[in-house]
């Protein structure tokens, strides 16, 4: 897969979050989010989050909300894919 001009985080007064090198949204809640970024699963927590922008050619989201939390999960390392959750059930 090309890199699409890496992975960065910007977050505006803890209300607005922007994330460049998102290969999947995994999860979406109010209070919940999950992505797969090419650094890594990136979990958010916060309050009444919802998506400004998604646009998955592209890399990019855009959300908006109360931003509590950011971490990395340990996972799969670097550079090593992940099976889609329709392969995964098609196996």
């Amino acid at each position: 897969m090309e890199e699409k001009g890496g992975h960065k985080i910007t977050l505006t007064n803890r209300e607005l979050l922007d994330v460049s090198g998102v290969l999947n949204v995994e999860k979406f809640t109010d209070e919940d989010v999950l992505l797969e970024t090419d650094q890594g699963m990136l979990n958010i927590k916060g309050e009444n989050m919802h998506m400004k922008q998604l646009n998955l050619d592209a890399g990019m989201i855009a959300i908006e909300g109360a931003f509590k939390a950011l971490s990395y999960q340990e996972g799969l390392a670097l550079g090593q894919k992940r099976k889609s959750l329709l392969r995964r059930l098609l196996k």
